[in-house]
């Protein structure tokens, strides 16, 4: 890609042989493609380690690279999670928040230390309704989207993004560490001074980490993440632009898996997610990997869990690794363009250009066609079945 691509234009034409421009690179059942970051996380198990580690200096290490953050490293994210809420003070049966869809990691922490999880909605952005609680987890999904006004944020499932000056005032980070003894390792990272003492005060030694790991893993981290973050900007761009759905701001704090793409509400979520996994498009669906926690569901679990998990149901979750070819990153791209343009909701963040986009297929194709037709409002005037 020396030239930026101009995927406004890049497919055109309802899609049919002759109309299409750019060509259509269809993804076969059984394409062999580069791994996603998803499975590239882990610090490969051949990784010659540096020598004579200490714990000390991996920290340092880590807390360089992470813009001179406070950083205290544990064995895993459970044990970092219940080292932080001993920290904090927490007491038994003291309500702590967590989004309805709490990994199970997160809830257990909760109660493992005799507190009670409150679980929190969220709306259409996937933010956090306000708590009343002393201490809330923010949880962000593989890095998918930036949170608003987090005090404590859990990206346990992924890295951190190295440079990041200002920060929550604690962070949690998978390592992704292949120890033998079942220490996978996790970072906390802190720009509030009191709890980060208190943190590594009450760490013991089995507490944690392999030091030598915990260093290679940072060694490797910019690399990856420049090479990762080049590939998420043009896949995002590429969904904004030829597809023109909602994609979430970039978060600056967790090293993203994936892009995140929003179903337009004009378009039922079975038939649009169906489309798109049916042009063999690597895609999941965000409540098959996090759903609803069961607890949310009860009389005192979150308020509105139904609306909440309706929430969740209209995000696509589109993979991305770092050494993705054009012709993959055009892969994860198409099959969302695909279903928007069939399901008549593609521009649904531009009506202008959808409307001029219509007329083309219109003068194009004539009366009674089968291609374009946007089902949202269109300057005003609902444009079904025009």
């Amino acid at each position: 890609m020396n030239l930026p691509v101009d995927w406004g234009t890049l497919w055109l034409g309802g899609f049919c042989p002759v109309g299409a421009l750019g060509g259509l690179p269809v993804r076969g059942a059984d394409y062999d493609a580069h791994p996603p970051l998803d499975d590239l996380l882990a610090l490969p198990p051949d990784t010659v380690l540096p020598t004579d580690v200490t714990l000390e200096f991996a920290e340092q290490a880590w807390s360089e690279r992470l813009g001179g953050a406070m950083v205290v490293l544990s064995r895993d994210a459970y044990r970092a999670r219940r080292l932080l809420h001993q920290a904090a003070g927490i007491q038994p049966c003291e309500w702590v928040g967590v989004p309805a869809n709490a990994s199970h990691d997160l809830a257990e922490s909760v109660k493992h230390h005799k507190a009670l999880p409150c679980f929190l909605d969220f709306d259409a952005h996937l933010r956090l309704v306000a708590s009343s609680t002393r201490f809330t987890w923010t949880q962000v999904l593989r890095g998918l989207w930036q949170p608003q006004d987090a005090a404590w944020l859990d990206c346990a499932d992924t890295l951190p993004v190295p440079g990041v000056v200002e920060r929550p005032a604690v962070t949690l980070y998978g390592l992704h560490l292949p120890d033998a003894d079942n220490r996978p390792g996790a970072l906390l990272a802190f720009s509030d001074a009191a709890l980060y003492a208190a943190v590594k005060a009450l760490r013991q030694p089995a507490d944690c980490p392999n030091p030598a790991q915990a260093l290679a893993q940072c060694q490797r981290l910019p690399e990856l993440a420049k090479r990762q973050n080049a590939n998420l900007s043009e896949v995002r761009r590429g969904l904004g632009e030829a597809a023109g759905l909602v994609t979430p701001e970039p978060n600056r704090l967790a090293l993203a898996t994936a892009v995140a793409v929003q179903i337009p509400p004009e378009c039922d979520v079975a038939t649009f997610y169906a489309y798109v996994e049916q042009e063999n498009t690597p895609v999941r669906w965000l409540p098959q990997m996090q759903p609803l926690h069961y607890a949310a569901l009860r009389a005192d679990g979150a308020p509105d869990h139904q609306a909440t998990a309706a929430n969740l149901a209209r995000w696509l979750y589109v993979p991305v690794g770092p050494d993705y070819t054009f012709e993959e990153i055009k892969h994860g791209v198409l099959g969302i363009v695909k279903a928007a343009e069939y399901l008549g909701v593609r521009w649904r963040s531009n009506p202008a250009y959808a409307a001029e986009y219509a007329d083309l297929m219109n003068r194009t194709y004539g009366d009674g066609h089968d291609a374009y037709r946007p089902l949202f409002a269109l300057d005003g005037a609902f444009a079904a079945g025009e």
